[in-house]
């Protein structure tokens, strides 16, 4: 049983390293994902936050389809 845990919590910070990096965050706080409350705090930090990628990306055209109104 508790070989299932270990299994599932190194599936969880190997997925969340990798969308954590692609996202501009470092990787690290991925290890953070597999504490109980504290992957809940990370994950409301991740989502209300701008992600440090977004910063380094130009302004969308006004005329361009991704533009929001």
């Amino acid at each position: 049983m508790i070989r299932w845990f270990a299994i599932l919590a190194l599936l969880q910070v190997v997925a969340f390293w990798k969308i954590l990096g692609r996202m501009g965050f470092p990787p690290w706080l991925a290890i953070m994902a597999s504490i109980p409350v504290v992957n809940l705090v990370m994950l409301y930090y991740v989502a209300l936050t701008s992600w440090p990628n977004e910063r380094l990306l130009p302004p969308p055209d006004a005329g361009s389809p991704d533009a929001k109104f």
